[in-house]
């Protein structure tokens, strides 16, 4: 017996060895460069969507201007300016609309971001541009439109909706809380959607639901192998429901957002169809 525990000794020492020596070290998280924006930028290297504005662009980031985005200018215009307000923003993803916000005079813009990764990508653009009028907070948004009392000026939900397991719900509760909200988000459309290669196996038959009284069909989208993604950006759950483009200003009007404005109508969008939507009461 003396022998076998010697041999069960020694096979366990190897394991041991080779999970040891497959791991990362410690050592690795570790930074050795001088103090700079870059090295914070650094810690989530080829997952940044953004590109930095001036006089930040220098850093190694992104692509996206999604600091300098036109839609949410156009939006932010069409609202007649947010200077003094309140700003609920949901889905923050790396703060470059939490940026323009700030930078546009918001009283308070407060971002909700479920995604951890995105939500600490936020609170590095935030040491690195300084966002006096911002907080972000980590956790699910539609659980907090659910329980919350607080009422905000506006709402931005830009790049949400599509990512929506009950979209209608959400714009329902959006209606409950705020009198102004922008929209930016795909739709879906099925002869574009199912034409396309890159967005027609994605999407599944789809199921008429009605929430609150408002009848709609919701279109079943599943991620698939995007969930390897290690920039991933969309909803919580394996999959999401897309609206058509007339269900979601359908249900902005049902729920009380009559004065509707559209712009940036991109049909042909890589990613499905999208337009960009401010909606007041």
């Amino acid at each position: 017996m003396k022998w076998l525990r010697a041999r069960i000794g020694r096979v366990a020492a190897a394991m041991t060895s080779a999970v040891v020596s497959d791991r990362a070290s410690i050592l690795d998280a570790y930074c050795h460069a001088a103090p700079g924006p870059q090295n914070a930028l650094d810690v989530f290297a080829g997952e940044w969507a953004s590109r930095l504005p001036p006089p930040h662009d220098t850093l190694r980031a992104g692509e996206a201007l999604l600091f300098e985005d036109t839609r949410l200018q156009w939006a932010i215009d069409h609202l007649g300016g947010v200077r003094g307000q309140r700003v609920l923003e949901l889905g923050p993803l790396e703060g470059g609309h939490t940026y323009m916000l700030d930078r546009s005079g918001a009283a308070e813009v407060l971002a909700i971001e479920a995604n951890t990764r995105a939500f600490l990508k936020c609170l590095v653009i935030k040491e690195i541009m300084g966002l006096p009028s911002s907080r972000f907070v980590c956790g699910d948004f539609v659980s907090y439109l659910r329980a919350t009392t607080d009422r905000f000026d506006v709402v931005v939900a830009s790049g949400v909706l599509y990512h929506m397991v009950h979209p209608v719900e959400v714009i329902a509760r959006i209606a409950s809380i705020s009198n102004a909200v922008y929209l930016w988000t795909h739709y879906y459309d099925e002869a574009v959607l199912g034409a396309s290669p890159a967005t027609a196996h994605r999407m599944v038959d789809g199921q008429d639901v009605v929430h609150d009284g408002f009848g709609h069909r919701l279109h079943k989208h599943e991620y698939l192998t995007a969930l390897n993604q290690a920039g991933f950006c969309g909803g919580s759950r394996p999959f999401a429901y897309w609206l058509t483009r007339d269900d979601i200003l359908g249900a902005l009007r049902h729920f009380g957002l009559t004065r509707v404005e559209t712009s940036f109508e991109q049909p042909d969008h890589p990613n499905g169809p999208a337009f960009s939507v401010v909606a007041r009461r």
